[in-house]
């Protein structure tokens, strides 16, 4: 594969509850394309270990500042989706000076939650891990949890264990509007028309707060557009490239 010296490296940040192999075939279009592309895993998915206390999004970022430079790679391209989005934005915040350009899919810069949804998932949180530990209710723990949490919206807190779970909390309640107000770089937000877990709604809030932001909507596509349509999206990336590096 002949890649072009002018092209940057590309940093695909996964979702929550995915891993980088989702978006091999996002990331063999873009190699097409000409890109030095990697999809590492997060800790807590994929391959990397979870961390051993919970974390807060800016402790993913550090992780990935790590990871850039045991591997050498300086000032690249960040593709985040939704959670890897966070990532990205709070990297963006954080080493300003080694971000070349981003590209954010489905990313709650703002929660696409209610606020009083998200203190009932907290609520029933707290309440859930008392309650559950006391017989007769531990007997049958499991399935009152997923029903509780997914009435709460929350069923990746359900699927996350030890301190994942607390991570889960952290990483909503943490706030991304300072992070949005000092990108300084080119940033493109890319939606999925029917992203339900996202609304393009927040892309457009996003849109306001972001400096030299431009959305783009990819139509009859959802939240997991990267990788369920990576032709149609490597091709508003290539675009959004050209003319910004």
């Amino acid at each position: 594969m002949k890649f072009f010296s002018h092209r940057p490296t590309i940093i695909v940040l996964h979702g929550w509850n995915l891993s980088g192999e989702k978006f091999a075939p996002l990331a063999q279009g873009l190699r097409r394309r000409g890109y030095r592309v990697f999809t590492p895993d997060l800790p807590g998915f994929g391959k990397e270990p979870a961390p051993g206390k919970p974390w807060h999004v800016e402790d993913y970022a550090r992780f990935v500042r790590e990871w850039l430079r045991k591997n050498r790679i300086r000032k690249p391209v960040f593709i985040g989706h939704s959670f890897g989005g966070r990532v990205s934005l709070k990297y963006s915040q954080m080493f300003p000076e080694d971000v070349e350009s981003l590209i954010l899919a489905g990313t709650p810069g703002f929660s696409p939650v209610p606020q009083k949804r998200l203190i009932f998932f907290l609520l029933v949180a707290k309440v859930g891990r008392i309650m559950f530990s006391l017989p007769p209710f531990n007997f049958f723990a499991d399935w009152a949890r997923r029903w509780l949490y997914y009435l709460a919206g929350a069923r990746e807190f359900f699927q996350a264990e030890g301190a994942m779970r607390q991570t889960f909390k952290n990483i909503v309640q943490d706030d991304l509007v300072p992070s949005m107000e000092d990108v300084k770089v080119p940033c493109l937000l890319l939606w999925g028309e029917y992203d339900l877990i996202v609304p393009v709604a927040i892309a457009h809030r996003m849109e306001e707060v972001i400096p030299r932001a431009q959305l783009k909507v990819i139509h009859e596509a959802d939240h997991g557009a990267p990788y369920k349509q990576p032709e149609i999206f490597v091709s508003y990336v290539d675009g959004f490239l050209k003319v910004t590096v």
